[in-house]
């Protein structure tokens, strides 16, 4: 029993720990709608069901002007000093020291095999405010429709909850671009992992 309950602890602690790169994961392993298929519309399956659509390159985008494997220089130069900054050592998932820099609306996650903030390299983006748009201008607030225009060229899944829809560009890694909406399909979160653990 003992053993029952540290690995359901342990279990606990992983998925709080990898948060949206673990739902990234699991939604994509999960989802039986197939990778490039459409089910927010049946009717636009001409326009977004290409065959030649490729697998999202994560290295190539960007929210709020921060990118895959950026350090705290290249950050901070960006958006200014966060409002808050922390990093703590996961032995659970990553094996790694994370860091978290924090602003209005957009949380920050950085990797790094040493306690030094400056090594750590972004691994994971969440933006929940609009002043903070992809490299092809889509923001919290913006149609999902318009994410999906913007990203026609990737294979991608969607998938359609009781409050929230999801739009999701994964890469190889069980990571890759995601888009949270409302019911209306308005997005109210847009996140960006170059991996799951």
């Amino acid at each position: 029993m003992v053993e029952f309950l540290k690995c359901q602890n342990l279990i606990q602690v992983m998925f709080k720990k990898c948060g949206v790169a673990i739902s990234l994961g699991i939604m994509l392993g999960g989802n039986p709608t197939a990778i490039g298929e459409n089910s927010i519309s049946k009717s636009d399956s001409n326009i977004f069901n290409k065959s030649n659509k490729t697998e999202i390159d994560v290295l190539k985008i960007s929210i709020g002007g921060i990118k895959m494997r950026m350090k705290e220089k290249d950050i901070i130069e960006k958006l200014g000093k966060p409002k808050s900054r922390t990093i703590k050592y996961d032995n659970v998932c990553y094996v790694a020291y994370l860091t978290t820099w924090k602003y209005d609306g957009l949380e920050i996650g950085g990797i790094s095999q040493s306690n030094d903030f400056s090594k750590s390299q972004v691994h994971i983006i969440k933006a929940s405010s609009s002043r903070y748009s992809t490299e092809k201008n889509v923001k919290v607030g913006d149609s999902m429709r318009k994410a999906q225009k913007a990203y026609s060229t990737s294979k991608f899944n969607s998938e359609m909850g009781k409050d929230e829809n999801y739009l999701t560009y994964p890469n190889a890694a069980f990571g890759g671009l995601m888009f949270i909406g409302d019911k209306q399909m308005i997005i109210k979160e847009i996140s960006l992992s170059d991996a799951s653990c």
